[in-house]
């Protein structure tokens, strides 16, 4: 591929991450936002640290309709997900650009990115 088709692909990602993160943020303000003005403050219960399955908190949320609760963790999601993806389109870029030193790095980064998840949800 040549190297302006690269450069292209380089800003798309960024443009892509750049608009993710403002998604992010405006999913996080606006559920913020509503859990303040509709449920009180929204600190109140954490007075003491307990562990909560994450599946029974969002299954609670959507039931009683706390979309202010969803709306937080769906950008709390998406900004997570930005690093995971950044390495994968970072991946997939130095595969086109048939560096494969580097794509091996990518996808190891990748591996212990992933492994790191399914520790930490099994502890």
């Amino acid at each position: 591929m040549k190297a302006r088709g690269m450069e292209e692909l380089e800003l798309r990602i960024s443009l892509f991450l750049r608009a993710g993160v403002v998604i992010a943020g405006v999913l996080l303000l606006a559920g913020w936002l509503m859990s303040t003005r509709l449920g009180g403050h929204p600190l109140q219960g954490l007075e003491t640290y307990q562990p909560h399955d994450l599946g029974l908190i969002l299954r609670e949320a959507w039931s009683q309709g706390r979309v202010g609760t969803l709306l937080c963790y769906g950008g709390l999601f998406a900004l997570i997900s930005l690093p995971i993806v950044r390495v994968l389109l970072t991946a997939v870029l130095f595969l086109r650009q048939k560096d494969l030193i580097l794509s091996g790095v990518a996808f190891f980064v990748l591996a212990c990115l992933a492994l790191s998840f399914f520790l930490g949800a099994v502890h």
